[in-house]
């Protein structure tokens, strides 16, 4: 086993964005080869991977049913190429990412692209 180390930035909880990033960083025990997950008594039984495995036939067959239903209804993924919004949106978390703050990321895309913000 290794340890491995991650760190990431949380811009909104439970569905609200953040009035200021929160940063975390966090680390794992990694399994490097299958014997070190036997030893570990972490191995999933038959009945687990049959469980995983539904589960991830479920989650497939979700999402095909999910965009077709929406093809159907005419709703169109935003892209950048389609969705104005998606691009200012885009280009706020590379500001922020950058180091701006969210008030300034949000002007600077907004001048930058030429597109304002919607009210809704």
């Amino acid at each position: 086993m290794k340890r491995e180390k991650f760190s990431g930035t949380i811009e909104q909880a439970y569905g609200k964005p953040l009035a200021t990033a929160i940063s975390y960083e966090a680390e794992y025990d990694l399994f490097e080869n299958i014997s070190e997950v036997r030893s570990a008594n972490e191995y999933p039984s038959d009945s687990d991977v049959v469980k995983f495995l539904n589960a991830q036939k479920k989650a497939n067959a979700r999402q095909k049913a999910t965009v077709a239903a929406l093809d159907a209804a005419g709703i169109v993924k935003p892209t950048l190429e389609n969705d104005s919004q998606f691009r200012l949106r885009e280009m706020v978390k590379i500001l922020v990412a950058a180091g701006k703050s969210e008030d300034e990321a949000r002007t600077l895309a907004s001048a930058t692209l030429g597109i304002e913000w919607d009210t809704e």
